[in-house]
This record gives structure tokens, C-alpha cells and sequence, in this order.
């Protein structure tokens, strides 16, 4: 890359990276917890949004931490030591997953919030 000329265009689409990881940060809280928001404190709904929120913070956690790892291999002209690529290929296998959770729980959460709201919504209230 800076032997072409590209290292800059590397380094600005990185930058822009790590803007698009803290606008999935944000979503990812702001989603989860309005989904724990759907259920009851400790119900299965409250902690899947919570769960949700946390996976995401996590997950862009990690896919900062390859990408700052990505600028540190950058030093590296000619190979990369294993140790380091495993490293690295740890931090981009950690954010798959984590976000791979943070979507299931989601999506799980948002399902079992609107059934048991409608549920709420059709049981009739009980006279005291």
C-alpha cells in the first residue's frame, strides 16, 4: 500500500470504520434495552434486550480492536509473525459472534416482547 500510493485511502476508510463501529454501538444499546424495556424487570424479554445490548457494545469492542490491530500489522513489510495474525484473526472471530448473539437476542427478545404484550393485551384484568 505504500509502494502504490493507497496507504492514505487505507487509513481514511479505517477511520471511517470506526465511526461506522460507534454508530453500531449506539444502535445496539439503544435497541437492546428499548427491547428489555418491553418486559418485566428480570423476564425473559428484559434480559434478552439487555443481553442484546451487551453483545453489541462487545462486538464493536472487538471490531475496533482488529482494526487498531490491522494499523499495528501495518509495520510488518514483508510477513506478519503468527502470534499476531492469530491475534487478529481472534479479535475478527470474537466480533462475529458477539454480534451474531447480539442480533439473536434481539430478534428473540423483540418476538417474545410483542407476544407477551399482546397476551396482556388480551387477558382480561382482574378485579381486585
Amino acid at each position: 500500500m505504500r509502494g502504490a500510493g493507497t496507504f492514505g485511502t487505507y487509513v481514511q476508510t479505517q477511520l471511517f470504520d470506526f465511526a461506522f463501529i460507534a454508530s453500531v454501538i449506539v444502535f445496539g444499546i439503544c435497541f437492546g434495552t428499548l427491547i428489555a424495556r418491553m418486559g418485566k424487570p428480570r423476564s425473559a424479554t428484559f434480559l434478552m434486550g439487555l443481553g442484546a445490548a451487551f453483545f453489541a457494545f462487545t462486538g464493536g469492542t472487538f471490531d475496533a480492536l482488529e482494526n487498531l490491530m490491522s494499523f499495528w500489522l501495518m509495520q510488518f513489510d514483508t510477513a506478519i509473525p503468527q502470534v499476531l495474525a492469530y491475534v487478529y484473526s481472534s479479535f475478527a472471530a470474537l466480533k462475529f459472534i458477539s454480534l451474531t448473539l447480539a442480533m439473536a437476542l434481539a430478534l428473540a427478545g423483540l418476538v417474545t416482547g410483542l407476544i407477551s404484550g399482546g397476551v396482556r393485551m388480551i387477558r382480561p384484568t382482574q378485579a381486585a
